[in-house]
């Protein structure tokens, strides 16, 4: 898989989508606000989102993209059965590791995109596709570019 776009949320609705994003191991996304909002814990470092369920949420609107607030929106199949729990994700320099914490639409999503969209993607979370996408821990720290490729790296057994 690839990675599409990054975002960063720089403050409540404002979004950055530059080309490069530095992760800190244990802490998140240099610049995120993230690590100040009060839904933030500990398994919750990074978001991920499918890049084509983002699009199609966005119907085509490339430019409302980063507003689901995703650090990452990747070409990559994100559901339960490709990336259970624990799995390493070797992007750039850094590495994430899955969470077993849920990513659920959340009323900014609602906001945003709508509820048909919301119910889209809360349905694909009940069947274990992730809809809404994973979240993430900081693995090891590092710098991910625009366009790096995802290596998945399996739990092995």
């Amino acid at each position: 898989g690839s990675g599409h776009g990054l975002a960063v949320r720089t403050g409540p609705g404002l979004r950055t989508t530059p080309e490069e994003i530095e992760l800190v191991a244990g802490s998140g996304v240099v610049g995120d606000a993230w690590s100040s909002h009060p839904h933030s814990a500990p398994g919750n470092q990074v978001a991920m989102m499918n890049v084509h369920v983002l699009r199609a949420v966005c119907d085509g609107d490339e430019s409302r993209m980063a507003l689901a607030g995703d650090n990452l929106q990747v070409d990559l199949d994100l559901s339960e059965a490709n990336l259970p729990v624990g799995t390493r994700l070797e992007i750039g320099t850094a590495v994430l590791k899955v969470s077993e914490m849920p990513h659920r639409p959340c009323k900014k999503f609602v906001e945003r995109f709508g509820a048909t969209a919301a119910k889209r993607v809360a349905r694909a979370n009940r069947v274990g596709q992730r809809g809404r996408g994973v979240l993430c821990t900081i693995e090891r720290s590092g710098k991910i570019h625009r366009g790096d490729s995802i290596v998945v790296a399996r739990v092995s057994e």
